[in-house]
């Protein structure tokens, strides 16, 4: 793709303006977001911030746009049609709700579990609490399908991965991991957190064929505001033994309204409306394309741009003597997030000089305790992660390169042990 395109592209997002000597490698916590979802959440603050469903003309706009913010989720997943999906504040909540359903499936202290140590804590610790017995996949920095293999059975009843670690950035096979299970448990649900995949390549659903898929929109260049996919006979499986949280008198049909407790932030659906209109200026999309093409188009291009930015940054961290990168050198099935640790400084001094130097990222655990832990780092100390995305440039990739390369050669740094907050 050329860098005129990309350009283009940068200019949809006011944040490089207003931040210009900036470099933003934080992405993995939260990608910036275009003109077009904040005018979209400005436009609907100002024309529909009313209560929808009533039967008033702003009620009914402020109702068409959560409902088309529904549809165009829907077809984020390729799940048209095959299932539902669920809007949340954020994918940890979802995911708590969701287990919390599974508790009347999750009777049997035989039941198995199967997590792995390299998931964010969203897709890990909210299973933990059932009644089942939690069966660890463990992985360092290589991800082995066989070891997976193993450890299932016909007591299986969840298994619960990422569809990319967001400290590794090493994508799953989603699909031969769905097949394998309906292989050896038939009974158990795929449940996959797909926050670090989905800013950057296109989901299937339907290809993969597995029953829940959650992501936060926030890091998909949207506002605050999370989705999770369930198939129709995954949702059935639960609303047949217990209907939703959400009040008594809601339609157990209407599985959105069962699962969005309360009220869901309206304005937050306009933005992903914006998203939506941000997919077809990528795609320079005709008005009359299925919006499922449209999609597929633009992520073609976000991995276009992507790729030359994960090379580049991988095959200098791998010069480095003192550098410990997580994950495997190949970049076949990387994605731009990236984490490291040093033997000579701790994390938190190397990033407090990036930051120092204009570059946006951090240190920590980024809530992949385990992993982390599991490498014997200091949790609070961690990695540094380096994450980029379609809009970072390879200019701003050799400057990261250029200051790390300072930090790394300079022996004068002191070590500090403090880090900030996690993402």
């Amino acid at each position: 793709m050329s860098a005129v395109k990309q350009e283009e592209l940068r200019r949809e997002f006011p944040f490089f303006r207003e931040h210009p000597n900036w470099i933003f490698l934080e992405n993995a916590g939260g990608s910036q977001v275009p003109a077009s979802v904040i005018n979209s959440i400005s436009t609907y603050y100002s024309r529909s911030y009313v209560q929808i469903a009533a039967q008033y003309d702003q009620s009914k706009e402020a109702t068409q746009i959560v409902k088309e913010a529904h549809e165009f989720c829907r077809e984020i997943m390729n799940g048209n049609g095959i299932g539902e999906v669920v809007f949340g504040p954020s994918t940890t909540q979802l995911v708590h709700t969701l287990a919390h359903a599974f508790d009347k499936l999750i009777t049997n202290v035989d039941d198995e579990i199967v997590l792995t140590n390299i998931a964010h804590e969203a897709n890990y610790g909210a299973w933990t609490k059932l009644q089942g017995k939690v069966i660890e996949w463990k992985a360092h920095d290589r991800i082995n399908i066989d070891d997976l293999s193993a450890l299932l059975s016909e007591r299986t009843r969840i298994v619960a991965i990422p569809h990319a670690s967001n400290l590794i950035g090493e994508v799953l096979d989603v699909e031969a991991i769905a097949k394998l299970v309906r292989q050896k448990c038939p009974r158990a649900r795929v449940i996959v957190d797909g926050v670090a995949y989905a800013p950057h390549r296109a989901i299937d659903v339907r290809q993969w064929d597995v029953d829940f898929y959650v992501l936060s929109l926030y890091k998909v260049y949207g506002p605050h505001l999370a989705v999770l996919y369930g198939s129709n006979a995954a949702w059935k499986e639960l609303t047949d033994i217990s209907a939703g949280p959400n009040h008594f008198f809601i339609p157990q049909t209407d599985v959105s309204y069962q699962y969005e407790l309360g009220c869901i932030s309206h304005e937050a659906c306009a933005g992903v409306l914006g998203i939506k209109s941000y997919f077809e200026q990528v795609a320079n999309a005709p008005k009359d394309q299925p919006t499922r093409k449209t999609i597929e188009q633009a992520y073609n291009i976000f991995a276009d741009f992507e790729r030359p930015l994960v090379e580049r940054l991988i095959q200098y961290l791998f010069t480095k003597p003192d550098v410990i990168v997580l994950g495997q050198r190949s970049t076949k099935n990387r994605l731009p997030t990236i984490s490291f640790s040093s033997t000579r400084l701790s994390s938190t001094d190397i990033v407090k000089h990036l930051n120092e130097h204009k570059i946006a990222c951090r240190n920590g655990h980024m809530y992949g305790y385990r992993l982390v832990a599991a490498r014997g780092l200091d949790i609070i100390d961690g990695v540094v992660r380096l994450s980029a995305i379609h809009y970072n440039t390879i200019a701003e990739i050799d400057k990261c390169i250029e200051i790390l390369d300072l930090i790394l050669s300079n022996t004068d740094h002191t070590t500090e042990t403090n880090g900030p907050i996690q993402d």
